[in-house]
């Protein structure tokens, strides 16, 4: 019975995510794309004082994996987590996208923010690996 009722219920209208979920997976989304920025910053930050101040002579390849991997992980982490914001923003109810703090979150440009985010942690990679070669 419950799986024929979710059936219609997909047919009329589709579920409605319960906003107090959503809610709370978006704060939770927001801290999580927080904590990958700054993993990923502090990993190339000192990377680059590696790179700058270590005497890396022969030691070439290592360094350029500890470029490359935080480089991935960082771009690759905030693309799916800027991805998942622009779902959460489209399942809000029509009472939340009409106020204040709704516009404001439709307003931000995820999609373009993820493709930046993603280009700045590769541009800074790619710096890091031209000075190591």
């Amino acid at each position: 019975m419950n799986s024929w009722v979710a059936k219609l219920s997909l047919a009329i209208g589709g579920n409605k995510m319960d906003q107090t979920v959503r809610a709370s997976i978006q704060a939770s989304t927001f801290y999580y794309f927080m904590i990958v920025l700054v993993l990923t910053t502090i990993s190339q930050l000192s990377t680059m004082m590696v790179i700058v101040f270590a005497d890396i002579e022969g030691k070439e390849n290592v360094v350029a994996a500890s470029v490359i991997g935080p480089c991935l992980l960082g771009s690759f982490g905030i693309i799916r987590l800027l991805t998942n914001m622009t779902l959460l923003v489209s399942d809000m109810d029509e009472k939340m996208k009409s106020s204040n703090y709704g516009n404001a979150m439709q307003s931000i440009p995820f999609p373009i923010l993820k493709i930046l985010f993603a280009i700045i942690f590769v541009i800074i990679a790619l710096i890091q690996l031209s000075a190591i070669y």
